[in-house]
């Protein structure tokens, strides 16, 4: 029985039905076999043999997909009673529908229209488009109909064109079909298809029961392998491991000296979060080779968290234990106690896999307990006296340097490392990386970041053949197999980074210049409300397979269509003359020996030229897993901020039980980042104690995003910012009355601790003469009347409207 193989064949077992569907016919080999060969409802399976043929993939592999609903008619008969064991273990979600659905008018139900916290409301079923997965993930944000995600009365031509291009790839591969590459090329073209229809709930993406089915069978051989057994559902035969990377913020924005740590700022704070990703990449697969796993075992990888599926066997733990002391160690000779690996396991049976969201909510609460002791079994080191005070301190981290006046190694790397990831194409990633060179190597994982295919083909020149080659926010990558034979896939990150093609990455400064008005920089934190509640209750049978399947969508969301929206935000190098009156020009400073260089920002739309030449303003820092955090012009930012907010309801179903948060700190542009990002954080959490959550703190007010009844939300208060803004440019109010109503809010609400659904917000009318009265200086009798009638209603709140008002027309 070969490991790989039967990895293959788990991860394939049902592709069948994606070739099914397309309405071709299987190979004319399994023309005679019927259920007695391949079992209740394996039809499919001749489908899938037919791929492996195709494929020219082992035979072992051909008998384990056709015959894994029967493996006693398998010439492997062991190796297909593990994929059977998986395959059902991976299936614990399903549930049947209550009648026979036709399958090829059914397209995937997206999982969020599912969560129900409280189980008291009516959930209305969101259907997602039958795509590939793509960067551009306007083409699959979920649907209110099915009518909406079909392109015809039914899905068998999208089946159709969507099988031919996963079969043309596929032949790319052919010649040497290794897991990893197989495993990302299934990710590209099964990740919006459903698994099971006929009489069950589509709702699981095909990909993900896959991946699932691929990482089970993996711990079931490992298991059967030192227990000489198959188990039963009710053996504890799983690990499910739950590591967490504790102290990255701190980390992160650690600066000894903020005056000194400004040059090089942006980079460094892009290149630390990147080297934390690339951590915490590198611990998760670090574990997976030492305990002989493949990448479907890593269920969920970011910020800062990893969950890998493993095999509840004594080498796995006797493993596990040295890899977390190693890691611990390795962090704390490098970091002292800044960072710590905070790890858990749970322990569960295929049976306990039917509440996957308990598990995972359990493993979360131990690492929590962890973070508390963390570094306990290594008191005698951090407790040990120093020989003697350090010579030198870095001016930016505050450890030791090797020269005065100079940044440390570590400083010096993350500085770098920022410049890098902008606008890179390629993340390689080696193993067994003895006397070998890498931008960052930390565990025996190292890494590549690279620009251009030119500097992929000269590193990979002299590869020594265990690395992998993913392409970064592009998920066209087996064309790679033209210059490397080994693994190839893709990966999605935020790495929208403003830069300028000659004098490189923006500062914070230069982005708060880019504002209109006010020169302030935007610090916005955002996160997802009740994640760990929503995994742990929100699902009627939060099984692993449903569990992946929102990590995924998840990820999808904050780690690729982040950048989409981000993108929609910028200047312009350069413009047409035809396209100059459309412009504005500003004047940034680069360097001070240098003379400015200008940009141009937009008034209306240019042409695709112009566009070509767009740089971002927004400066994605992290995003990933269900938070961000992300830095721009302020205004850019409230805009983005708001924009991303309604994005994610529409990803999410307008499900009222998923929500984000936010807090956005507006500061000067030389004002200390780390101080900033601190007040952002305490925003977020003044966001997040509002009942119900689902809020925005900005200019010190909390408010709910959208409005209900009486009181107003970010929505309502927006809209009539931007309209305040229109009339002051018209000359229809002056920016006196503006002034007026902001001191007007402050003499009645701002010496109170006033939520903003507080009741005292509806009472307290202090302002309503003195509103009138100032209502006279309006000439315009029309406005005046709009204004008498629609202010009243939003003075209580009017302090975030007047503070737009107030810095955009500075």
């Amino acid at each position: 029985m070969s490991l790989e193989n039967l990895q293959i064949a788990a991860l394939i077992h049902d592709i069948g039905k994606f070739y099914q569907r397309t309405g071709k016919k299987h190979n004319s080999n399994y023309n005679n076999l019927s259920k007695d060969d391949y079992g209740q409802n394996g039809a499919h399976s001749k489908w899938s043999a037919s791929y492996c043929s195709d494929m020219g993939l082992d035979q072992e592999i051909k008998e384990l997909v056709l015959y894994h609903h029967h493996p006693t008619k398998s010439g492997y008969v062991q190796a297909a009673k593990i994929l059977q064991k998986a395959d059902q273990h991976s299936s614990k979600e399903r549930q049947k529908s209550g009648g026979k659905k036709e399958v090829k008018k059914e397209p995937l139900i997206s999982v969020f229209s599912k969560v129900n916290i409280e189980k008291n409301k009516q959930t209305s079923e969101y259907y997602i488009p039958l795509k590939k997965l793509t960067t551009n993930a306007n083409e699959f944000f979920p649907r209110p109909s099915k009518a909406e995600a079909m392109e015809g009365w039914n899905l068998q031509d999208s089946y159709q064109k969507l099988w031919s291009e996963f079969q043309r790839e596929s032949e790319i591969i052919k010649k040497q079909t290794d897991f990893n590459t197989l495993f990302y090329l299934t990710k590209k073209y099964t990740s919006l298809i459903p698994s099971a229809v006929y009489v069950d709930e589509p709702d699981i993406s095909l990909f993900d029961h896959s991946k699932t089915t691929a990482a089970l069978a993996t711990c079931l051989y490992h298991y059967q392998q030192e227990h000489q057994k198959i188990p039963s559902d009710k053996d504890n035969c799983y690990m499910v491991i739950s590591g967490d990377l504790s102290g990255i913020q701190d980390f992160i924005y650690k600066i000894s000296s903020p005056q000194e740590a400004q040059k090089g700022m942006s980079k460094r704070l892009r290149g630390r979060s990147f080297y934390l990703t690339l951590l915490n990449d590198a611990v998760a697969h670090r574990i997976i080779r030492e305990l002989e796993l493949c990448e479907a075992n890593i269920l969920f990888l970011g910020g800062g968290h990893f969950t890998i599926i493993a095999p509840n066997t004594e080498n796995s733990k006797t493993k596990l234990a040295e890899i977390t002391a190693e890691v611990n160690h390795e962090l704390y000779k490098k970091f002292q106690t800044d960072i710590y690996l905070a790890l858990s396991t749970q322990n569960c049976s295929g049976n306990d896999l039917e509440n996957f969201g308990q598990i995972l909510s359990d493993a979360s609460f131990e690492n929590q307990k962890n973070k508390r002791k963390k570094f306990h079994v290594m008191l005698e080191d951090v407790f040990a006296e120093e020989e003697s005070p350090p010579s030198n301190v870095c001016p930016v981290c505050g450890n030791q340097t090797s020269h005065p006046d100079n940044l440390c190694l570590s400083c010096t790397d993350h500085e770098e490392l920022g410049g890098k990831i902008a606008n890179s194409q390629y993340i390689v990633r080696g193993f067994n990386t003895h006397n070998q060179e890498f931008d960052v190597i930390e565990f025996e994982v190292g890494y590549h970041i690279l620009k251009t295919a030119t500097e992929l083909k000269k590193t990979l020149k002299n590869s020594p053949g265990d690395w992998e080659v993913l392409k970064l926010n592009n998920t066209n990558f087996v064309n790679i197999r033209d210059i490397y034979p080994g693994p190839v896939g893709f990966t999605f990150l935020g790495n929208t980074v403003p830069r300028h093609s000659k004098e490189g990455t923006l500062f914070f400064n230069q982005l708060a210049e880019i504002s209109h008005g006010a020169t302030k920089l935007g610090i916005l934190k955002m996160d997802v409300d009740n994640l760990g509640r929503i995994f742990a209750d929100g699902l009627e049978n939060p099984t692993i397979s449903r569990v992946s399947t929102m990590s995924s969508f998840l990820d999808n969301f904050f780690s690729g269509y982040i950048n989409q929206l981000a993108q929609e935000y910028r200047v312009l190098e350069d413009v047409c003359p035809d396209c100059q009156s459309k412009t504005e020009p500003l004047k940034l400073q680069f360097n001070e020996d240098d003379s400015p260089v200008t940009v141009y920002r937009e008034k209306e739309s240019v042409c695709e030229k112009c566009a070509e030449k767009a740089i971002p303003t927004i400066y994605i820092v992290y995003s990933g897993g269900d938070d961000l955090l992300v830095l721009g012009p302020y205004d850019d930012i409230i805009q983005f901020s708001y924009k991303l907010r309604k994005a994610f309801s529409n990803w999410t179903c307008q499900n009222p039980d998923l929500t984000l948060s936010a807090g956005i700190f507006l500061a000067g542009g030389k004002f200390p980042v780390e101080r900033g990002v601190k007040n952002s954080d305490q925003y977020l959490e003044m966001s997040k104690e509002v009942p119900g959550k689902d809020s925005v703190t900005l200019f010190t007010e909390t408010v709910k995003w959208d409005g209900q009844d009486l009181y107003k939300g970010f929505k309502d208060l927006f809209e009539f910012a931007i309209k305040l803004e229109e009339l002051n440019k018209k000359n229809k109010i002056s920016k006196g009355l503006v002034y007026s109503m902001l001191f007007m809010w402050e003499s009645t609400f701002g010496g109170i601790d006033s939520p903003s659904q507080d009741k005292s917000r509806l009472i307290k009318r202090n302002y309503v003469p003195m509103f009138k009265y100032k209502l006279r200086t309006v000439q315009d009798s029309r406005v005046r009347e709009e204004l008498n009638r629609e202010g009243v209603k939003f003075m209580p709140w009017i302090k975030i409207p007047a503070s737009w008002v107030s810095l955009r027309t500075r």
